[in-house]
């Protein structure tokens, strides 16, 4: 689904799992860059410039690559070009390595320090922050965020509130119970400038502790995935903590794609290939902004998500052709939930009775899928609202409205329970009645419906009684066909 046209399109069961306070965001430097924030890049070449060292030396010709034209492009662009180059130069945490044991780990960590204390000139400084904090919360309305980053802007909150934060190695612990709610620095938090000591995860070294030898991280983000749904937000498929992370994971598919997610940028059968290697799910996007833009309105919807699907379910009071596409898939992604399609039954005034043609496969979300011959042999189509999903109850080879013989009357999922209401409630519209009329059989529940409306119910037109109770009839001789 889509919150604005251009925006990246989030898979339902996300969104879902979000609602009910099952996800975890696990945010990277790229959330903190529009701060102000330096990326990798920006915050080696810091400590290189302070030390100075020699230009034929090895941390000089192991950083020189990764200068490039920099110094032209705007931050967030860096955190994307570093990505480009990441695969063919030397990896930065290699590079943070050399600066630690030749000037020491204490005095170059401390660079770090002073870096990230810098007052930030960004006068809306952590607005993505909140927007992450947000959508990220639990049921009880608290934040649930992991971040590899050392700086301290998702405390940056209103008055009067406080986060718990937890720092290595006092991380929670899912095991016996703890909750998730909070910020937990996987990293390290960015310490006081006075300090002794500068205790941040930043080199090689300090990666191969943290996620393969000691592997603490490692089995913290295991645990963290046995329980919930986590995403990646601000990161690059190349970048250090992704590379270790999933490392220290073995690539063993125990969690599977839906249970790791990253938002990127780019275009999708890109993104999605460089992903999926790595066994994660990716969410493609073309540009900051957008991406940006639709967190917020994502931020909007998590704050109450029933008042969201109320003005969902507003907007299919037009008519489907009215709307544009990824407003047909949100009102799609809505009836794919039971509240949804419960709130669509109940509306008043009632939907557009042409959503009726747009719930099966002919049109939704992105609108049609172009599906060669090859992929509809292969049984591929577009989605169909009408017939029974995953995330249904009642699993039935013939839980579907349209498209299929009379049979008995089994359970019927609650959802397609809800959607045989609202048809039903559309008899006297010729669009339902050439719908049915299309149908290779009618769900025996919905056929029970029309006949109660047709006898009980105020006198719809001539030409959508006859029709409808043509098709009743021809629909039962089929099942007594059938019987005898």
């Amino acid at each position: 689904m889509r919150f604005h046209p251009e925006g990246p399109s989030i898979p339902d069961i996300l969104l879902e799992r979000c609602d009910a306070g099952r996800v975890v965001f696990l945010c990277g430097a790229g959330v903190s860059v529009p701060s102000g924030m330096p990326n990798f890049v920006d915050l080696t070449r810091h400590v290189i410039e302070f030390f100075d060292p020699p230009a034929d030396s090895e941390i000089m010709a192991a950083f020189r690559p990764w200068l490039g034209d920099q110094d032209d492009q705007d931050d967030q662009d860096d955190q994307d070009d570093q990505d480009d180059q990441s695969a063919a130069n030397v990896p930065l945490d290699q590079i943070f390595n050399l600066l630690h044991l030749e000037y020491g780990k204490d005095e170059v960590n401390a660079l770090v320090t002073e870096r990230l204390s810098a007052p930030l000139k960004i006068k809306d400084f952590g607005r993505e922050h909140g927007l992450i904090k947000r959508i990220s919360s639990s049921q009880n309305g608290v934040p649930q965020i992991v971040t590899t980053n050392f700086d301290p802007l998702f405390e940056v909150e209103p008055e009067g509130e406080y986060l718990i934060r937890h720092v290595p190695p006092a991380f929670p612990d899912l095991n016996f119970g703890s909750k998730m709610e909070g910020i937990t620095y996987l990293h390290g938090r960015l310490v006081d400038a006075a300090s002794e000591s500068h205790p941040y995860v930043l080199s090689s070294a300090d990666f191969g502790r943290a996620y393969l030898s000691e592997g603490w991280a490692t089995n913290f983000i295991r645990h963290l995935l046995e329980r919930y749904t986590v995403v990646l937000v601000g990161y690059q498929a190349e970048d250090p903590p992704i590379k270790y992370l999933l490392q220290g994971l073995n690539h063993d598919g125990q969690y599977g794609q839906s249970r790791l997610y990253a938002f990127d940028r780019g275009l999708p059968e890109e993104i999605e290939a460089k992903w999926r290697d790595r066994g994660v799910t990716a969410i493609a996007y073309s540009d900051h902004p957008e991406f940006w833009k639709s967190m917020e309105a994502w931020a909007d919807r998590a704050d109450d998500p029933r008042r969201w699907r109320a003005s969902i379910i507003a907007k299919s009071q037009q008519a489907p052709k009215d709307l544009a596409p990824h407003e047909r898939g949100q009102v799609a992604h809505v009836l794919r939930t039971v509240q949804g399609a419960r709130l669509f039954a109940e509306a008043d005034p009632a939907p557009h009775p042409e959503w009726v043609c747009m719930m099966d496969a002919n049109g939704l979300d992105d609108d049609l899928r172009d599906i060669s011959e090859d992929d509809r042999r292969q049984g591929v189509s577009n989605d169909n609202l009408l017939v029974w999903h995953d995330e249904d109850d009642n699993p039935h080879d013939f839980h579907r409205l349209g498209g299929r013989q009379v049979e008995g009357f089994e359970a019927t999922p609650i959802r397609l329970g809800h959607l045989i209401t609202w048809v039903s409630k559309c008899i006297d519209s010729p669009v339902v009645a050439w719908w049915a009329m299309r149908q290779n059989g009618l769900h025996p529940r919905l056929l029970q419906q029309f006949e109660w409306q047709i006898e009980h119910s105020s006198p719809c037109c001539g030409e959508c009684r006859n029709r409808l109770s043509a098709g009743d009839a021809a629909h039962r001789r089929v099942h007594s066909t059938r019987r005898h």
